[in-house]
């Protein structure tokens, strides 16, 4: 195919060709349409009561920023816990720790991204103290804080600190500790990713590694705090927990990158997509990066049949993850309802 040759899809159109694949897929493995679950997602999602005060109280974070979008961040994330508790069996009471806790924690590595992508960038974050047990160098000492770095330094100190609590409750439960340490790969794979632009010399498995863990992880760490706030010891629960949070977490790093692929390629970010493409072809981000690399990028994709092998891929994950925790029809549909309904919305809107 010529650079001068236009794809069956146009740029536009291969988002459109995505989401079909990706939905498509959902349904013919027999999982929940969003159709019946949406207006209970934005009720979640919009109206999550977040218990801190100092963002109910605090001022606007940036001019693109304003606190409806953070609660409604936050309220995604209490969408999440409220999945994962359902899932593995919580109380009320238990469900509305998690919950709170997961919606801190999204609203916290979201506002995390934001500042190191649109504000005051990964040096100005990696120098906040709440962030120091993450980093070798030493710490320059305070200094005046924005208000983004003020409310992420509260959301962080209070999610690290919950986790402390929780071990302690557990006696010393082991995950605990794992989950520190996956927190320090959250932290050091943005700080990788915001550094690392698109080039012809990048390590592209690092690259995904650290999309991975960027995108995706945090899922996994979301379904491990759940399981933190029962009772329970079983290992097998806890594996589930795990397997689902790693398989939910890949169907919202797809979708995500899928919508924002010609953003993040105009940022000169990686993204899933392009680390695909540059799989294909080593050299493409080598070449000045013009009109003519979108229509290049649409064939590596369209060639290597990239969206229905990549969806049948993330689709079959889930299934099986779900599978394995043995659900009652009623509990795997609303929940699997729920999440079809925010991956939905999340790439239409």
């Amino acid at each position: 195919m010529e650079d001068t040759e236009i794809n069956q899809y146009d740029l536009m159109d291969w988002q459109n060709h995505f989401g079909t694949i990706f939905f498509e897929t959902w349904q013919r493995a027999g999982l929940p349409h969003h159709q019946g679950f949406i207006a209970e997602y934005i009720d979640i999602r919009e109206h999550g009561d977040f218990k801190n005060d100092w963002m109910n109280q605090s001022t606007v974070i940036s001019p693109g920023l304003h606190a409806n979008q953070l609660r409604s961040v936050y309220g995604f994330g209490v969408l999440v816990g409220k999945v994962f508790s359902e899932m593995l069996g919580l109380t009320v009471a238990q469900t509305s720790n998690a919950s709170d806790w997961c919606g801190r924690f999204n609203l916290g590595i979201s506002l995390f991204d934001y500042t190191c992508d649109e504000l005051e960038g990964i040096s100005s974050v990696s120098s906040l103290e709440v962030f120091q047990p993450f980093i070798k160098a030493g710490y320059p000492g305070t200094r005046p804080l924005t208000p983004a770095e003020e409310l992420l330094s509260h959301l962080a100190d209070s999610v690290l600190n919950d986790l402390k609590i929780a071990g302690v409750k557990k006696g010393g439960y082991p995950k605990t500790g794992s989950l520190f340490k996956v927190m320090k790969q959250l932290f050091e794979a943005e700080d990788f990713v915001s550094k690392e632009g698109l080039s012809a010399d990048t390590d592209l498995k690092k690259i995904r590694k650290a999309l991975y863990l960027k995108s995706a992880e945090p899922f996994r760490v979301m379904a491990e705090y759940t399981v933190l706030m029962t009772d329970t010891h079983d290992p097998v629960l806890i594996k589930n927990a795990r397997s689902i949070g790693k398989a939910i977490g890949y169907c919202y790093w797809l979708i995500d990158d899928a919508k924002d692929i010609w953003i993040d390629l105009e940022a000169g970010r990686w993204n899933l997509f392009l680390q695909l493409a540059a799989a294909e072809d080593p050299r493409i981000f080598a070449q000045h990066r013009d009109e003519l690399i979108k229509s290049r990028l649409v064939s590596i994709w369209e060639q290597a049949n990239h969206a229905q092998r990549i969806s049948n891929q993330v689709v079959n994950r889930l299934f099986h993850a779900v599978n394995s925790m043995v659900l009652s029809e009623k509990v795997e549909q609303h929940t699997l309802g729920l999440v079809s309904a925010s991956l939905w919305q999340w790439y239409h809107y």
